[in-house]
């Protein structure tokens, strides 16, 4: 769990000797691609070169921007073509990116989440060399039942565990992979995701009534936020599920959700049937959530199972109270002495609309401002900042390049 253990901020010295590392990640979007991001970034600014191998399948506008900042900066870069399911696709990305392994010459390859994970380490089966770093950010199998995609899932993530190295980005992962997967060992490390405290801040008075303003909502509108994908692991029905009711008796409450998926149909059903399309407004993508993030008065997320979620992550920075599932990635922040957290089961809806309610009660009679006192920004600059979370990425490269140089 995240408060299991308390990684202390340190400060990092640039190496004499900078490194070329290749990263491999498949969404171009979301809360993985915002690690990646930022990872490239810091070791930009650390003196190394970086390479980026990704797919503009599931791509965005802040993608397009880091594949040109790359190449400014000298790096190397290659789209993949392919999705998150396995397909034919991944033939030719394997290929393309065994040549692109050889043409560049990185000393590592950090791959982040399954599929990039799959491609990048079953390259060690046809001659590549270079030491490889895998981070799952949550394994498929965490949050589904015994099916055969399970099983399937698992099986590549038991079968590949063996190579390279592999950080989890949470307690939780890293106790389930030992215990699921049988995976562990000096080469695991927990390594926790990181926030931008410089880019996500706390919001004010101003920004939450120029958001109002903008959705055509009343100026004291109560909204809960959300960022997640329409998808199974982020149980968008449940949510939409349990604030029906809660709607239907609050007149104040409002709904803003970024995302989009396979569930939206579900969704809007839900909404269409509770009659509370006017207070619902989804928008399926936001090129920068740092606005919204300052215009919401509380963030909400039932996610099913998580690495360690850089959307909870970016809302603690923005010192928004926390309403969140028990869920395998989230359980670690009950850890953390948090002043403003709710916590509810998986997929309960009943206990979510009990939750909804009872944070809805808290703020009867509550002043304007409140929430400056909640200690969420000062426990994520403490815990979750760049350079202790990027800075041990880097320890680890060193590690694992030691390594294999000691190997040669």
């Amino acid at each position: 769990m995240v408060g299991k253990t308390e990684p202390e901020a340190v400060d990092f010295i640039v190496k004499k000797t900078s490194w070329r590392i290749l990263q491999v990640v498949e969404p171009g979007a979301d809360g993985v691609f915002r690690h990646v991001e930022g990872l490239c970034r810091y070791l930009l600014a650390e003196g190394h070169r970086v390479d980026l191998a990704y797919s503009s399948v599931r791509g965005s506008d802040r993608l397009r921007v880091l594949v040109a900042e790359i190449e400014r900066a000298g790096g190397q870069t290659l789209d993949l073509r392919t999705g998150n399911a396995p397909g034919w696709s991944d033939v030719s990305a394997f290929r393309r990116l065994r040549r692109f392994i050889r043409q560049a010459q990185p000393q590592l390859v950090h791959a982040h989440s399954s599929k990039a994970g799959a491609l990048t380490r079953s390259l060690r089966f046809v001659g590549v060399r270079q030491p490889f770093v895998y981070t799952p950010n949550a394994y498929y199998g965490m949050g589904q039942g015994a099916g055969l995609k399970t099983r399937f899932f698992n099986a590549v993530e038991r079968a590949l565990g063996r190579i390279g190295w592999i950080i989890h980005v949470s307690e939780d992962e890293a106790e389930w992979a030992r215990v699921s997967l049988g995976i562990s060992g000096p080469r695991c490390r927990v390594i926790f995701n990181t926030v931008d405290t410089h880019v996500f801040t706390p919001g004010t008075e101003p920004d939450r009534a120029r958001l109002r303003r903008e959705f055509g909502w009343r100026p004291d509108a109560l909204v809960l936020g959300t960022v997640g994908r329409l998808s199974n692991q982020k149980d968008p029905l449940t949510l939409y599920q349990a604030l029906a009711p809660v709607m239907a008796a609050e007149p104040r409450l409002h709904l803003l959700h970024v995302g989009q998926g396979e569930l939206a149909g579900a969704v809007d059903e839900i909404v269409r049937t509770a009659a509370i399309t006017d207070r619902v407004r989804r928008l399926d993508y936001l090129a920068d959530t740092s606005g919204f993030y300052r215009g919401v008065d509380a963030f909400i997320f039932p996610s099913r199972y998580e690495g360690l979620p850089i959307a909870v992550l970016e809302a603690l920075a923005a010192d928004l109270p926390l309403l969140l599932s028990d869920g395998p990635g989230n359980r670690g922040f009950q850890n953390l002495g948090l002043s403003h957290l709710h916590v509810a089961p998986v997929a309960d809806v009943g206990r979510w609309t009990d939750l909804i309610r009872g944070w809805l009660r808290e703020q009867t009679g509550i002043p304007s401002g409140v929430e400056a006192r909640c200690n969420h920004r000062s426990v994520a600059e403490a815990r979750f900042s760049w350079a202790s979370g990027y800075g041990r990425v880097l320890e680890l490269y060193g590690d694992a390049l030691g390594a294999a140089a000691s190997a040669d």
